[in-house]
């Protein structure tokens, strides 16, 4: 169990990269549990959807590297190291951690965490110089 669960959360990272959204949409449930700083918690594909494809237009460059991922039975927690540039030219880069509950190969829920207020305030920050 635990390296079908290492492989799905593997596979998440790799392909929301990649921006292969028809083969990382695969990945979940349809009834997907969802949380993040951002959104109040979705359920459903077709809710957390959105999330996704907002990235490549809000990030012109973006890349997720997992540097740890620790699994247990079928839950899974990454810490992640965010790199990216926004469509804007700001540069951002910030620690994240994304906790995983996965179920016959697909992430049944995920929960993101960030520190949405630092990542808030250097957004903001770059706008007000314009």
């Amino acid at each position: 169990m635990e390296d079908q669960v290492r492989k799905t959360v593997e596979s998440y990272f790799r392909l929301v990269n990649e921006e292969k959204f028809d083969e990382f949409f695969a990945l979940f449930d349809p009834d997907v549990e969802f949380k993040s700083p951002y959104s109040v918690q979705i359920r459903g594909l077709d809710n957390v959807k959105p999330f996704y494809l907002n990235v490549p237009k809000d990030y012109s460059e973006h890349v997720d590297t997992p540097e740890e991922i620790l699994v247990s039975g079928n839950r899974a927690a990454a810490f992640i190291d965010f790199k990216g540039k926004t469509k804007d030219g700001i540069t951002v880069d910030f620690k994240a951690t994304d906790w995983f509950r996965v179920e016959d190969g697909k992430i049944k829920s995920l929960n993101i965490f960030l520190d949405s207020f630092s990542l808030t305030k250097l957004l903001r920050s770059h706008r007000k110089k314009k």
